[in-house]
């Protein structure tokens, strides 16, 4: 484009700006939907899914039937999402002995009261 336009020329320039502006808008909203649009996870077998906990076939087993880790089971088959062991994985966060006496800390500073007890201060 002319960086100086005449008086005549501006509404012609205005409308190749709009359309350009449009068609930006347009694969904008195309890009929009397919990256929102997730790619379907495959289901993974047991075997797999033994490699993921880094746990035996029978303890992969076990957990199932505790329902303790997330599965699906059409008809007889048990199916696994990577993604859902992982996150399970991450939830079983133990805290370390410096967390929990931090906490502990913590909670006695705030002021945790129990009731006393009956007797309490009476001799």
């Amino acid at each position: 484009m002319k960086e100086n336009l005449s008086f005549e020329e501006m509404p012609q320039a205005i409308l190749e700006l709009l359309q350009k502006v449009e068609s930006i808008q347009t694969d904008v909203g195309e890009l929009k939907e397919r990256c929102s649009q997730k790619p379907d996870e495959p289901m993974i077998g047991i075997d797999e899914a033994c490699k993921i906990l880094h746990r035996a076939k029978s303890t992969v087993y076990a957990l199932t039937q505790a329902h303790k880790i997330p599965f699906y089971q059409p008809e007889k088959m048990l199916q696994f999402k990577r993604s859902e062991l992982m996150a399970w994985m991450e939830n079983a966060r133990q805290e370390t002995n410096r967390q929990t006496r931090d906490k502990i800390i913590n909670d006695m500073q705030q002021g945790i009261r129990h009731k006393p007890k009956s007797n309490w201060g009476m001799k």
